[in-house]
């Protein structure tokens, strides 16, 4: 056996002794807080001939325990004084200029003309003015626009400069 496991054994066995050799006899008078007076009073033989008289102490008002508030706060633990706001770089009642609009984006520059399917990998056919282009995923094109996914009905492109993400329509799978 552990160490561990002899202590507990020696305290339960102490606990257990003194269940069963210890005192059991009930106390012989009520204890309590505040004497009763009544019929339902129970006085112990010692004081039944002495009338001490215990009372609750009288509430006191607030503004006598901490003081007249007059609008003022109490800080009850103190209080830590902050650091002063920094100043503003603008001049008091100056006006704020509106925030620049969002960057336009520009139309989808491409046509699509067809596409065609093989294991799984689909290549796309777009014309850009007199320009054709064969794109796969993944592709980059003129460094503006890379094309994210190309699951049918639509292609996935991002635009670059704006990370603004858009699709086009290529029809079904069929």
């Amino acid at each position: 056996m552990k160490r561990k496991h002899l202590m507990l054994a020696l305290a339960f066995l102490l606990c257990a002794g003194l269940l069963a050799f210890g005192q059991r006899n009930p106390a012989e008078q009520v204890v309590e807080a505040m004497p009763r007076t009544g019929a339902h009073a129970a006085t112990p033989p010692s004081r039944a001939a002495s009338n001490d008289v215990v009372g609750i102490a009288a509430l006191r008002a607030r503004a006598e325990l901490i003081g007249a508030t007059n609008g003022e706060t109490h800080a009850l633990f103190g209080s830590r004084a902050m650091a002063s706001p920094l100043p503003s770089a603008a001049p008091a009642g100056a006006e704020i200029p509106p925030l620049p609009p969002e960057p336009a984006v520009p139309s989808m520059p491409f046509t699509y003309l067809g596409k065609q399917g093989a294991e799984g990998n689909w290549e796309v056919y777009l014309t850009r003015g007199d320009e054709t282009l064969i794109v796969h995923d993944q592709t980059v094109i003129d460094g503006t626009y890379r094309v994210d996914a190309i699951r049918p009905p639509t292609m996935t492109l991002v635009y670059l400069p704006l990370k603004l993400v858009q699709t086009m329509d290529i029809g079904s799978a069929d």
